[in-house]
């Protein structure tokens, strides 16, 4: 008899609390087209993968779908429970204007993290399905003492609509792509039982458990050694306290402009886009986030064989019809198909949310990161405790209108505001 994949879970060598390993992503190699990933203790059946190791486990998922080139999830199967892999890709064009190039890619990214969401919460809740299918024959003969005629026509309609709606929590980026050849990028979440229970541990907490100092050197070393993802979330566990620290990533384009003012602004615009699409990612994998799809087809095919053609304008008369030399075919199909996708993430950051800002090497893109850890969200609502006021202040009602005309002056007095270096590191 065939073993069922839990059957293999626990006969396999993943039995026991004792020989349990949790998902780690830490130090994962993401997978690349053809990339040979070597699997000495993983079965696949289907979209699931089982083994021994959790690494090995999630490198091979990873790269059954890479190399079958398509969208999808592998579940993977390891001692401490089962994780979730999913893939979203989309393609984007280059153009003459580099701000176009950048930005149909960077919307590629967006749809690609749709389509993986998407994936995750259908994975989870099961999707809606409403078909309407409709096939037409007819069939128009005449006969005569000499001769026998026929029209043929059939006919099809079909209008099928999916949709999934649910909340999606506790995943992880896992992996970007970017293909410059084929102009497709690749997205990759992840759902484990330790993002899950670390995203649902870290919530709520606000207990200083690390040093400040340490915890954001950490955090900056990951940073720099490290992808930095246009879009999505990791997690990171400090490696003394064992602290969570969570990561929302964000980004945005940095539009050239041949007028320096007007680049200025745009960087500056760049870097409020990228601040908040940080601390949204943050939100969404801690809070969780509303995902929605609704997709679906419409096709209409018509086929036709014609021996016979009224000539009667009403095309009623069989008195009044043309016969055809030969028998006159027609062929026509045609598919409308669309897809629409939403995710809303919605509500408070905790205190002490810290983001830190970076722009690539060509200039091009601003990334940030906005981080939260229980360390960093105690400190902050005691320094809110020990800002806060007793006092209240007192409203005057005395004054004139102000003048809005003139006042501007070249040569007005400009003494320089503050500049220099505010807070000493020993402080921090």
């Amino acid at each position: 008899m065939k073993r069922t994949l839990l059957g293999l879970a626990i006969i396999a060598g993943i039995s026991g609390a004792a020989q349990a390993q949790d998902f780690d992503l830490t130090d994962m190699t993401p997978a690349r087209p053809g990339q040979e990933v070597e699997s000495t203790s993983t079965v696949t059946e289907g979209n699931i993968v089982v083994g021994n190791n959790e690494k090995e486990a999630v490198a091979v998922a990873h790269q059954q779908l890479v190399d079958n080139s398509e969208d999808g999830i592998r579940l993977i199967q390891v001692g401490s429970g089962t994780g979730i892999l999913s893939i979203g890709s989309a393609f984007y064009q280059t153009y003459d204007n580099m701000n176009a190039t950048l930005l149909s890619k960077r919307a590629a990214y967006n749809q690609a993290a749709l389509i993986a969401k998407r994936q995750l919460v259908s994975n989870g809740k099961g999707v809606d399905v409403t078909c309407n299918n409709l096939a037409e024959l007819t069939i128009d003969t005449i006969d005569t003492g000499t001769d026998s005629v026929a029209n043929e026509t059939s006919g099809m309609k079909e209008r099928c609509i999916e949709s999934v709606n649910g909340s999606l929590a506790g995943y992880v980026t896992y992996d970007v792509y970017d293909d410059v050849d084929s102009n497709q990028v690749r997205i990759s979440l992840i759902s484990t039982p330790k993002t899950r229970s670390q995203v649902r541990e870290n919530a709520g907490a606000a207990i200083v458990t690390s040093d400040p100092n340490a915890l954001f050197k950490q955090i900056v070393t990951d940073i720099n050694t490290g992808v930095l993802p246009p879009m999505g979330a990791k997690i990171l566990t400090h490696a003394d306290t064992g602290e969570v620290i969570l990561m929302g990533y964000g980004s945005a384009i940095v539009r050239d402009n041949d007028n320096p003012r007007v680049a200025k602004r745009l960087k500056d615009v760049a870097k409020r886009q990228s601040e908040t699409r940080a601390r949204a990612a943050l939100l969404g994998t801690m809070k969780g986030e509303e995902v929605y799809w609704q997709g679906g087809f419409n096709e209409e095919q018509l086929e036709s064989t014609q021996q016979f053609e009224y000539t009667d304008p009403n095309l009623q008369d069989p008195t009044r019809v043309k016969k055809l030399d030969n028998d006159r075919t027609q062929f026509m199909n045609q598919l409308k198909a669309s897809d629409e996708y939403q995710a809303i993430a919605s509500g408070t950051l905790p205190a002490g949310v810290q983001t830190r800002n970076f722009v690539s090497a060509d200039g091009h893109w601003q990334y940030t990161v906005a981080v939260h850890s229980p360390t960093f969200e105690a400190i902050a609502k005691e320094a809110q405790r020990e800002m806060q006021g007793r006092g209240s202040a007192q409203k005057d009602s005395s004054g004139r209108a102000i003048n809005i005309y003139g006042g501007d002056n070249d040569k007005a007095a400009n003494p320089q505001g503050a500049s220099g270096k505010v807070s000493e590191d020993d402080n921090l």
